[in-house]
Protein backbone atom coordinates (compact mmCIF):
# COMPACT_ATOMS: atom_id res chain seq x y z
CA UNK A 1 0.00 0.00 0.00
CA UNK A 2 1.38 3.38 -0.96
CA UNK A 3 1.65 6.05 1.69
CA UNK A 4 0.80 9.72 1.27
CA UNK A 5 3.66 12.07 0.47
CA UNK A 6 4.33 15.74 -0.05
CA UNK A 7 6.50 17.12 -2.85
CA UNK A 8 7.86 20.65 -3.05
CA UNK A 9 8.65 21.52 -6.67
CA UNK A 10 10.75 24.55 -7.49
CA UNK A 11 8.80 26.19 -10.33
CA UNK A 12 10.76 29.45 -10.57
CA UNK A 13 14.32 30.34 -9.75
CA UNK A 14 17.81 28.92 -10.18
CA UNK A 15 16.68 25.55 -8.82
CA UNK A 16 13.63 25.30 -11.13
CA UNK A 17 12.80 21.71 -11.93
CA UNK A 18 14.15 20.35 -8.63
CA UNK A 19 11.76 18.39 -6.38
CA UNK A 20 11.97 17.72 -2.65
CA UNK A 21 9.94 14.69 -1.49
CA UNK A 22 8.69 13.99 2.03
CA UNK A 23 7.05 10.65 2.78
CA UNK A 24 7.34 10.68 6.56
CA UNK A 25 7.12 13.07 9.47
CA UNK A 26 9.67 15.83 8.81
CA UNK A 27 10.46 19.24 10.19
CA UNK A 28 12.76 21.30 8.02
CA UNK A 29 13.93 24.84 7.52
CA UNK A 30 14.10 26.49 4.10
CA UNK A 31 16.78 29.11 3.60
CA UNK A 32 20.38 29.79 2.57
CA UNK A 33 22.17 28.37 5.63
CA UNK A 34 24.14 25.13 5.36
CA UNK A 35 21.78 23.32 7.77
CA UNK A 36 18.65 24.07 5.66
CA UNK A 37 16.71 21.57 3.58
CA UNK A 38 15.67 22.57 1.03
CA UNK A 39 18.71 24.83 0.82
CA UNK A 40 18.83 27.75 -1.57
CA UNK A 41 22.17 29.00 -2.87
CA UNK A 42 23.91 31.67 -0.81
CA UNK A 43 24.42 34.03 -3.74
CA UNK A 44 23.35 37.47 -4.97
CA UNK A 45 20.31 35.95 -6.74
CA UNK A 46 18.97 34.77 -3.36
CA UNK A 47 20.07 37.69 -1.16
CA UNK A 48 16.43 38.44 -0.28
CA UNK A 49 16.02 34.96 1.25
CA UNK A 50 17.01 34.73 4.92
CA UNK A 51 19.56 32.18 6.12
CA UNK A 52 16.72 30.53 8.09
CA UNK A 53 13.67 31.78 6.21
CA UNK A 54 10.71 29.54 7.07
CA UNK A 55 9.86 26.26 8.75
CA UNK A 56 7.95 23.36 7.20
CA UNK A 57 6.27 20.75 9.32
CA UNK A 58 5.31 17.78 7.15
CA UNK A 59 3.20 14.84 8.28
CA UNK A 60 1.91 13.49 4.96
CA UNK A 61 -0.60 14.32 3.71
CA UNK A 62 -0.55 17.45 5.91
CA UNK A 63 2.00 20.22 5.60
CA UNK A 64 2.29 23.46 7.58
CA UNK A 65 4.53 26.50 7.04
CA UNK A 66 5.69 29.27 9.35
CA UNK A 67 7.86 32.28 8.62
CA UNK A 68 10.88 32.37 10.95
CA UNK A 69 11.12 36.13 11.24
CA UNK A 70 12.55 36.65 7.78
CA UNK A 71 13.32 40.21 6.75
CA UNK A 72 11.39 40.01 3.45
CA UNK A 73 8.57 37.69 4.49
CA UNK A 74 7.23 34.42 3.20
CA UNK A 75 4.33 34.42 0.76
CA UNK A 76 1.71 31.73 0.18
CA UNK A 77 -0.37 32.21 -2.95
CA UNK A 78 0.69 35.86 -3.02
CA UNK A 79 -0.29 36.60 0.59
CA UNK A 80 2.41 37.46 3.12
CA UNK A 81 2.29 35.10 6.09
CA UNK A 82 5.13 36.63 8.08
CA UNK A 83 7.84 39.24 8.14
CA UNK A 84 9.72 40.89 10.94
CA UNK A 85 9.91 44.62 11.38
CA UNK A 86 13.22 46.37 10.82
CA UNK A 87 13.70 46.82 14.58
CA UNK A 88 13.04 43.16 15.46
CA UNK A 89 15.50 40.31 15.52
CA UNK A 90 14.31 36.98 14.07
CA UNK A 91 14.06 35.65 17.64
CA UNK A 92 11.87 38.58 18.72
CA UNK A 93 9.61 38.09 15.69
CA UNK A 94 9.12 34.42 16.55
CA UNK A 95 8.43 35.20 20.20
CA UNK A 96 5.74 37.72 19.23
CA UNK A 97 3.62 34.89 17.78
CA UNK A 98 2.37 37.29 15.11
CA UNK A 99 2.99 34.73 12.36
CA UNK A 100 1.29 31.43 13.26
CA UNK A 101 1.73 28.29 11.14
CA UNK A 102 -0.42 28.09 8.00
CA UNK A 103 -1.76 24.80 6.64
CA UNK A 104 -0.83 24.30 3.00
CA UNK A 105 -3.03 22.65 0.39
CA UNK A 106 -2.25 20.85 -2.86
CA UNK A 107 -1.23 23.40 -5.49
CA UNK A 108 -0.30 26.19 -3.06
CA UNK A 109 2.70 28.28 -4.06
CA UNK A 110 5.38 29.47 -1.64
CA UNK A 111 7.46 32.49 -2.62
CA UNK A 112 10.81 33.07 -0.94
CA UNK A 113 12.17 36.41 -2.03
CA UNK A 114 11.46 37.69 -5.52
CA UNK A 115 13.13 34.91 -7.46
CA UNK A 116 12.09 31.58 -5.96
CA UNK A 117 8.67 29.91 -6.05
CA UNK A 118 7.90 26.41 -4.84
CA UNK A 119 4.64 24.54 -5.50
CA UNK A 120 3.16 22.09 -3.01
CA UNK A 121 1.98 18.72 -4.31
CA UNK A 122 0.11 16.48 -1.88
CA UNK A 123 -0.11 12.89 -3.08
CA UNK A 124 -2.76 10.73 -1.43
CA UNK A 125 -3.03 7.26 -2.94
CA UNK A 126 -6.47 6.03 -3.88
CA UNK A 127 -7.94 3.50 -1.52
CA UNK A 128 -7.39 -0.07 -2.66
CA UNK A 129 -10.73 -1.90 -2.80
CA UNK A 130 -11.02 -4.64 -0.21
CA UNK A 131 -12.27 -7.98 -1.52
CA UNK A 132 -15.35 -9.14 0.34
CA UNK A 133 -15.71 -12.87 0.91
CA UNK A 134 -19.01 -14.31 -0.25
Amino acid sequence: MHQPRVTLSVVRGKLAGKDFDFDELSVCILGRAEDCHPRLPNDIYHQDVSRHHCLLSVDPPEVWIRDLGSRNGTYVNGLRIGQRSRVQSPREALASNSNPPIKLEDGDEIALGENTILRVHIHVPAETPVAVAT
